[in-house]
């Protein structure tokens, strides 16, 4: 229809060339329906006609007394049409610079060529049109909301900009293989690199609990604000998804309501706004923080898909059709949630993990949490001496709370010490409640007029039991809201609110004139929930245990962990929500609070008895737990091994036997193993887990091999695992970011025992200052017979070292170099290597730059080799692939 009118206009207005133009009054009869259809917004049409005096306040009036849309349009024009050519040509003007109002006509504007006259240019256009002006709006809204970062200490306010670090943000595919690093925020929408599901539309963000999910989408948040992320989008609805848990099972709202109620309503009709966002759901952002965190009785299999953007329905079955492509399909879509929480393939398109920091991103945090730098100087000179809680600081909350603890402490009392022992997070989690209350204390000018650990927690006995139940109550139920009446219910008083340990939250439901809270953090209320269990005299052993139950009960994927037969009860249904890390928390805590060192801290708050008895209970659970654990896993019989492969659980039990920090439950672990390899492949491992693995694997009486490929320990996990290198002849780190650094601690412990036979490195940020570490090691170590280094980043000096170390040995059998950069003077040198050499067997160097020069090289020795069995590439390839 649009093809014939302009066709139709071409012959009735045009003319023979030098004539006058074609007459705008002419364009606008001719189109006159089709404007009077595709107008919507009338006002900013009147807005400038007024502003250029092209229009009275008497014909802004006339127009505005029609009743419907179309008839204001239809009397517009008429008025315009009346005035003449110029007025005529600025209204067309108006409707091709004012874009996102009148984005209906821009294939119109295009077709019929319009382009302004030079009196027309000098004419200014303001765009009051409602979609624009929401925009401006959101952006100055999630600007604003997005600036501080509220601290433990709610009387603070943090900047963004001065606490924001990166961390490791890498790309996975379905089972987690790598697919490369995010650098730039832009690259997460990015289909180049990482798409694993093109029909998918959700960017999937996972991580551990404080690893940084929600911070990174407050980043996101302020840039897009700032107009720093150009993603093309126009619309920006960020929701936390623990609050849908707060709407009733009857309520019912519409997809306008959910978008404009519970982020930022538009001040002009709100109807053209939303009719834009349905008409283009490609400029339209969504971010979904804590996917985990919903808990709800709701049963969405009783509600049919949602496809209607005006029908009003539960909430959560709107988040659910906005995440499977039913409403707004095409708008881009960040959902973030812990580890472990099972996410539908289908609605997936790239999958992000979150590994937390790298050695470089904790000294650019050091850098610019400490300004001073002299202090910044201590910092990092005792994180280097404390390996235990340089690890715990790759975690950024935990970084944050210790360093904030360092922060309070040097401030009031002059000391720079940390802690220089064994730290477990029980300790930095009571460290940071004694600063907290510590805070809140009357003190003194006198710096030094302090209480120890115990008087302070002993002072606010009542206000710990209040908060820890509560925190208890929510944690039964998988409840992170609460609201006021819950508050007032266990007496936490105004005071105790003002301490910072709860925040309060914007409500989803409809009780907008009360209060509603939250904790800081998820682990906190974790905390506050195993401190209720310990400090509360009545807790029987049933309740003590009873989210050890209910990280068994709901496991579906993988084998349970910590199982307790008298506890078990039968689900009425699955939890599409349910993730079990807040009650691995809490049990971790347990353990932690329950340790002999607690003892002397908890004799002031509860009963010595009553700790006895259930620090009692807990051992002999451990006892029996981990004798049914340990022997549903799965066994493989290898030469000189027995292998045991076990599941991610298996880290929570690591974890919370470290907790303890009981000897005896560590050597009673490593006897009931009844393995000599441990397969601990895909688990999740952090650096920090390495000081539980250490501390069970340590007691091995034997010899052992340790495989922790595919995991999350850098170098300081490396250095966590000191306690063990005299036990291992096995010891494989493949994909897991190590250094340099990390391989210069493996030579330096592994040379020392001259026991290690295998070494896997495959996969992680090795130059060829680690190269030469590992030839070192080759050329000092008689047994070491296999090593694993491709995929990194070795060049032709690196794959030089290696090759003369090589050539030495006389016990090397397998030498994997695929993946790096040794080029043809690296090939050379492994031609001498292979030369002659008694044992190589295996030999991969593909992939490394060679061509047919370094191929020769290696034909050429091979000549004078009897080992070498397996070649890659074989030289045929070599030579065939350079032709």
């Amino acid at each position: 229809m649009e093809g014939q009118l302009c066709a139709n206009l071409e012959i009735s207005v045009e003319k023979p060339q030098g004539a006058s133009p074609p007459s705008f009054i002419a364009l606008l009869k001719v189109y006159r329906e089709l404007l009077v259809s595709r107008i919507r917004n009338t006002q900013c049409l009147i807005d400038n006609l007024i502003e250029n005096d092209y229009f009275s306040a008497e014909d802004a009036e006339i127009v505005v007394q029609f009743p419907t849309q179309a008839d204001k349009v239809r009397k517009i024009l008429d008025l315009v049409q009346s005035k003449g050519e110029e007025v005529s040509e600025y209204f067309i003007c108006v409707l091709q610079k004012v874009a996102d109002a009148y984005y209906e006509l821009q294939p119109w504007l295009d077709e019929i060529g319009y382009e302004p006259s030079e009196n027309i240019c000098s004419k200014p256009v303001v765009n009051t049109d409602p979609v624009s002006r929401y925009c401006q709006k959101l952006r100055y809204e999630l600007g604003r909301d997005s600036k501080f970062v509220m601290s433990y200490g709610q009387r603070e306010e943090m900047l963004l900009e001065e606490i924001y670090s990166n961390s490791i943000m890498e790309l996975v595919g379905f089972t987690n293989e790598s697919l490369g690093k995010v650098y730039q925020l832009e690259a997460l929408f990015d289909d180049t690199v990482g798409l694993i599901n093109e029909d998918g539309e959700t960017i999937y963000v996972f991580g551990d609990a404080g690893i940084g999910k929600s911070i990174l989408l407050q980043k996101i948040q302020s840039l897009w604000a700032r107009k720093e992320l150009d993603i093309g989008a126009k619309f920006f609805f960020c929701f936390r998804c623990r609050m849908f848990s707060c709407f009733k099972e009857d309520e019912a709202i519409c997809l306008k309501d959910l978008l404009f109620k519970y982020n930022c309503y538009p001040d002009q009709d709100p109807t053209e706004v939303f009719h834009y966002i349905l008409q283009f759901p490609h400029t339209v952002l969504f971010t979904f923080d804590g996917f985990d965190e919903i808990y709800s009785n709701f049963d969405l299999s009783t509600m049919p898909e949602m496809c209607s953007p005006s029908e009003a329905v539960h909430p959560l079955v709107l988040l659910v059709s906005l995440l499977r492509g039913k409403l707004l399909k095409g708008s881009k879509k960040i959902l973030t949630a812990r580890t472990g929480t099972e996410i539908q393939r289908n609605i997936i398109r790239k999958k992000v993990l979150l590994r937390g920091f790298s050695s470089n991103n904790l000294k650019d945090y050091t850098a610019m949490f400490f300004k001073d730098e002299g202090q910044r100087a201590l910092v990092l000179n005792q994180l280097e001496a404390n390996p235990n809680l340089c690890s715990l600081c790759t975690v950024p909350l935990f970084c944050w709370i210790i360093f904030k603890c360092y922060e309070h402490f040097h401030s009031m009392f002059d000391s720079h010490e940390l802690p220089d022992c064994s730290v477990t997070l029980t300790d930095v989690f009571l460290l940071m409640i004694e600063v907290h209350l510590n805070r809140s204390l009357k003190t003194s000018l006198l710096k030094n007029t302090t209480r120890s650990q115990a008087e302070v927690f002993r002072s606010r006995k009542e206000t710990l039991l209040a908060l820890g139940k509560m925190a208890y109550k929510g944690m039964e139920n998988s409840f992170f809201i609460f609201q006021q009446e819950e508050v007032s219910s266990v007496n936490i008083s105004e005071g105790d609110l003002q301490l910072g340990f709860l925040r309060t939250v914007k409500g989803y439901s409809g009780c907008d004139d009360q209060f509603t809270y939250e904790f800081l953090h998820l682990t906190l209320q974790c905390f506050f929930t195993a401190l209720f269990l310990v400090i509360e005299e009545k807790v029987s052993a049933k309740e003590l245990l009873r989210f050890f139950n209910e990280c068994s009960s709901t496991e579906t994927v993988q084998p349970t962990c910590l199982r307790i037969p008298w506890l078990k009860k039968q689900l009425e249904g699955e939890d599409p929500f349910r993730n079990n890390e807040h009650f691995h928390f809490t049990n971790l805590f347990l353990c932690g609070l329950l340790s002999r060192s607690k003892q002397k801290l908890f004799r002031h708050l509860v009963l010595p008895a009553v700790i006895k008895r259930k620090r009692k209970i807990l051992i002999a659970y451990f006892g029996e737990s981990m004798k049914s654990h340990l022997k549903g896993l799965t066994r493989s019989s290898l030469p000189n091994y027995n292998q045991i492969q076990v599941q991610p659980n298996f880290v929570w039990m690591l974890r919370c036997l470290y907790e303890t920090q009981n000897e005896k439950v560590g050597k009673l672990a490593a006897k009931r193993m009844h393995a000599n390899y441990i397969k601990l492949t895909y688990c999740n491992a952090y650096s920090a887990d390495c000081s539980a693995i250490s501390f069970v694997v340590h007691h091995f009486q034997k010899r052992l091999a340790l495989d922790l490929d595919n995991n999350n320990i850098n170098d300081y996990g490396v250095k966590q695992l000191l306690p063990c290198f005299s036990k291992l002849a096995v010891i494989r780190l493949s994909v897991n970011q190590v250094t340099d650094h990390g391989v210069r601690i493996l030579y330096e412990e592994l040379s020392k025992y001259q026991i290690v036979s295998f070494l896997g490195l495959y996969n992680n940020q090795i130059t060829d200052v680690g190269a030469k570490y590992v030839a070192k090691l080759i050329e000092e170590c008689s047994s070491l017979e296999y090593v694993k280094i491709g995929a990194n980043k070795i060049t032709s000096e690196g794959g030089k070292c290696l090759a003369q170390a090589i050539q030495k040995s006389k016990t090397m059998f397998e030498i994997g170099m695929w993946g790096n950069q040794v080029g043809d003077e690296g090939a050379k040198a492994f031609a001498e290597a292979l030369r002659n050499h008694p044992r190589l067997t295996n030999v991969s160097l593909a992939f490394n730059g060679i061509t047919t020069e370094g191929g020769k090289s290696i034909a050429e020795a091979m000549q004078h080799n009897n080992s070498v069995k397996i070649f890659w590439p074989s030289l045929q390839y070599l030579f065939v692939s350079r032709l």
